[in-house]
């Protein structure tokens, strides 16, 4: 018999409409939210006694808050908040206009359009599609998409192991969206289902970023913090640790992690189907469809492999000549990441792809289609970041957050709880390299002056730097992944939360046990 109207056949549609309903009032509430508290807040931080604060570091705080609750808030877009925050700042008198946008063209801004700009001329001669079909068709993932998202995730942390991780993300980024492509024509097309594969694929998309965040602090070269520790090391300590000897305590600490990622993020964002009956044999079947690697692809791979050896070259030969050596002390100083990014992007303008009509292997028309949203607001970033170092906002907060902290801090162990979850804290909105230049001297200073040994706690913190999951702005792989659509922004907050609260947990426990051991 036919259900009566209104019954449980209309049930699943109706509920989706009513959910998606609730999410939309959801949004604008905290849209509107943000508008109410963000002037409000800035106004009350304006009208405090700023104490001891410079009159740039309180009105910088102002600015920041201003500029925080519209992050979180997703008032106006994001990349709009983080450009807004250094014009907010030369209104204020915080900084010189060509200070306070200098950080847009900074280096790691080239980077990562450099990066934007060869993931883009891969997917233009289909290299992503091959990569994706090829990964997918191995025996490993099975059909499973669980699986392929771990496959990913355990690439992108190797990767990032011995190249930027911000290039890593570019790189395995398009490889998950070719995943999410294929498994969406073949899942059944209705609401429900699409639904849990957006959700599980916006979860892929996390979860690249984050091993490839994590992937960064198991090698000394894998991030900036872990070479700014070892020289704070060297130089107040007199402790050198080389490439293997960092990585004995590093590499378990960032394997625990990935564990841990790939646990939450099968909790957090659970595959579609256990199974996709037939994806194995599709995708064998538009793999071999493709043919042969075309002139195009193996070039833009070449270019592509160009990049990559260019952001090890430094290190590579650092490791093989000694860093002494001219070729290496070059290499240090000339081939800055940024560099060859930017010169590899624009080879894929000059190079052509050995068709009859000659055309570039990535055409000027493309590059309106990378997201420049991301690059301001990464840019906007650096900016707020740099002017919190330069007042000295950052220092005071570091300062009275472990005076707050008390006898706490007086402890070894309390003083590596303290230092940890602040850093934890300061790296979500500012650079992780610039947290790390500002806080292990006055770590070390504290440990020192209470006859603690700085190491663990210097190592720890150096490492929490790199474990900054809440915000797209908090780091370049973050980002990335929000700039593909697919991961909205309370979900990379809810995520980042568990995240943040895993790896102080697990830092603490390096610290107090691990490094101890080994060191």
């Amino acid at each position: 018999r036919p259900p009566a109207a209104g019954g449980p056949s209309e049930a699943p549609g109706a509920d989706a409409a009513d959910l998606e309903g609730l999410g939309r009032r959801v949004d604008r509430a905290r849209r509107v939210a943000g508008w109410v508290l963000a002037p409000a807040v800035a106004g009350l931080i304006l009208a405090a006694d700023p104490g001891q604060l410079s009159p740039q570091a309180h009105r910088l705080a102002a600015v920041a808050a201003w500029t925080v609750i519209l992050w979180v808030s997703e008032a106006m877009p994001l990349g709009a908040s983080a450009m807004m925050a250094p014009a907010l700042a030369v209104l204020l008198g915080v900084a010189p206009a060509k200070q306070a946008f200098a950080p847009l063209a900074h280096p790691l801004i080239f980077l990562f359009l450099g990066g934007f700009l060869m993931a883009e001329g891969l997917a233009v001669q289909g290299f992503d599609r091959r990569a994706a079909m090829w990964l997918m068709a191995r025996r490993f993932v099975d059909g499973r998409p669980s699986r392929a998202a771990m496959a990913v995730a355990v690439v992108a942390f190797v990767f990032s192991m011995w190249i930027s991780n911000t290039a890593t993300t570019a790189i395995m980024i398009p490889i998950a969206l070719g995943f999410h492509e294929t498994m969406a024509r073949l899942l059944p097309d209705d609401p429900g289902t699409q639904r849990r594969l957006a959700k599980f694929s916006g979860g892929m998309v996390l979860l690249v970023a984050y091993a490839a965040s994590a992937g960064g602090v198991a090698t000394p070269i894998g991030t900036g913090p872990n070479v700014i520790a070892l020289g704070f090391l060297a130089e107040e300590r007199g402790v050198h640790y080389d490439f293997f000897e960092w990585m004995r305590f590093a590499l378990p600490t960032a394997a625990a992690f990935l564990l841990l990622l790939l646990a939450l993020s099968a909790r957090l964002f659970p595959a579609p189907a256990g199974r996709i009956a037939g994806l194995t044999a599709q995708v064998e079947r538009e793999l071999r469809a493709l043919g042969p690697a075309r002139s195009g692809e193996r070039r833009a791979v070449a270019v592509f492999g160009l990049a990559v050896l260019g952001w090890i070259a430094p290190a590579a030969l650092r490791l093989a000549l000694g860093a002494s050596h001219p070729a290496a002390q070059w290499a240090r100083v000339h081939l800055h990441e940024g560099v060859v990014a930017v010169l590899c992007a624009c080879l894929l303008f000059a190079v052509r792809d050995g068709t009859p009509e000659r055309a570039p292997l990535l055409p000027w028309s493309r590059v309106s289609r990378i997201d420049w949203g991301t690059l301001l607001l990464l840019g906007g970033g650096i900016s707020l970041g740099a002017m919190t170092f330069d007042t000295g906002l950052a220092h005071a907060l570091g300062r009275w957050t472990l005076d707050a902290a008390g006898p706490l801090a007086t402890s070894p162990f309390g003083l590596l709880a303290v230092a940890t979850g602040l850093v934890i804290v300061l790296t979500e909105v500012t650079s992780n390299t610039a947290t790390t230049t500002m806080m292990l001297p006055v770590l070390i200073g504290i440990a020192e002056a209470g006859g603690i040994d700085p190491v663990p706690t210097t190592i720890s913190v150096t490492l929490a730097a790199s474990f900054a999951f809440m915000l797209p702005v908090s780091t370049p792989p973050n980002a990335i992944a929000y700039g593909t659509g697919l991961v909205p922004l309370p979900t990379m907050m809810r995520a980042g939360v568990w995240l943040d609260l895993l790896g102080f947990l697990l830092l603490l426990a390096v610290g107090a046990f691990l490094l101890p051991a080994l060191l």
